[in-house]
């Protein structure tokens, strides 16, 4: 059964009592058949009414113009005029026992509001079956023809909708489904994206984005910590290699030094191995170079040839330059799967410039 609400004005004139707000109003007159001001058209059966006012328990407001159903949606002030506390049938008609507010009663007396219009349930076949409270109106009934439709109360709904989705307020109906479908579609997308069910509720998709936000910092984490270890693993390989070759270079030099105080007749070589003791002390080398400058020469040169350093240290190559080719080799087989050590690279890199 459908359950259409109207509201109407009918003959009611509330300033009738002068001097004072009637305590009692007309809110429908003699049925079965009623007709409003505005020429439409209800049935009135008395008893429904009274039966759904009992079961309300409770009184039924009067409002400024019909606030409670187009201002209070919206969320603006809709204050009561008065209070319908009391239903009864009087010769097929409806009366209501009305408790006014101070203000509503001034207003009613002074003729600022005439008029009481019911706002109303009533079913497909326009039979009324509920009264939802009324309102105190001016205007006439042709004006009050779109009060007493239930289009006016819709189109209130759906601003209010509209609003709601961030859509222009007169956004009609077919505009306000396609935005709810597309955004049926775009949360269905987000689930299937996420291997939720096209059902997933909000929450479940909130849950699940946070977990792939956190599985990803994770995994950057773990990446990161990765390269810094291999960094780390490959500074600690140069640095060997260059101590290597530092104490390669720095064996040569003594050697050279030797072998050039032992050509000059300055030592014999019976105290080589001392002078090589004492050069490889810190700063050994130069006191030895030193020492030599002033030593007279106490044996005939001993023809020692010049490239005899060269045989023990085939490379005079810078040692920072060859660390870093043997680095370059390194990584460059670290590409293709295979693992040198700096050893085996600085001995490649060497036996490839001879």
């Amino acid at each position: 059964m459908m359950n259409t609400t109207a509201t109407a004005i009918f003959q009611t004139d509330l300033a009738s009592n002068a001097g004072q707000a009637p305590e009692w109003i007309e809110i429908f007159p003699a049925g079965p058949g009623i007709v409003a001001r505005d020429g439409r058209q209800w049935t009135l059966q008395p008893q429904l009414v009274l039966e759904a006012f009992a079961a309300n328990r409770g009184p039924l407001a009067i409002d400024y113009e019909h606030g409670q159903a187009l201002k209070a949606p919206l969320g603006d002030e809709a204050p009561a005029a008065g209070w319908i506390v009391q239903l009864e049938e009087r010769d097929g008609g409806i009366w209501g026992k009305v408790e006014w507010v101070e203000k509503a009663a001034r207003q009613i007396v002074a003729r600022e509001y005439r008029f009481i219009s019911p706002d109303f349930n009533h079913d497909k076949s326009g039979v009324i079956t509920r009264l939802r409270g009324a309102g105190l109106v001016n205007r006439p009934a042709l004006v009050m023809t779109a009060l007493a439709h239930e289009a006016p109360k819709e189109i209130v709904m759906l601003k209010a909708i509209a609003q709601a989705l961030g859509l222009n307020e007169d956004a009609d109906e077919q505009a306000i489904l396609a935005d709810l479908s597309k955004r049926k579609s775009n949360g269905i997308a987000l689930c299937q994206t996420l291997n939720l069910p096209d059902d997933a509720t909000f929450d479940t998709a909130i849950q699940a984005v946070k977990t792939l936000k956190d599985e990803h910092a994770l995994a950057h984490r773990s990446d990161t910590a990765a390269i810094v270890t291999d960094l780390q693993t490959r500074l600690t390989d140069t640095q060997t290699a260059l101590a290597q070759l530092q104490d390669k270079e720095s064996k040569r030099d003594i050697e050279l030094a030797l072998d050039d105080a032992t050509k000059a007749g300055k030592i014999t070589p019976a105290s080589r191995e001392t002078y090589r003791a004492m050069c490889a002390l810190e700063g050994g080398l130069q006191r030895f170079t030193d020492l030599v400058q002033v030593l007279p020469v106490i044996a005939a040169p001993s023809g020692l040839a010049a490239e005899s350093a060269q045989t023990a240290f085939e490379t005079d190559e810078d040692p920072s330059a060859l660390a870093a080719r043997a680095n370059e080799y390194r990584s460059e087989q670290a590409a293709k799967g295979i693992e040198v050590t700096i050893t085996q690279a600085v001995a490649h890199v060497k036996e490839n410039k001879e």
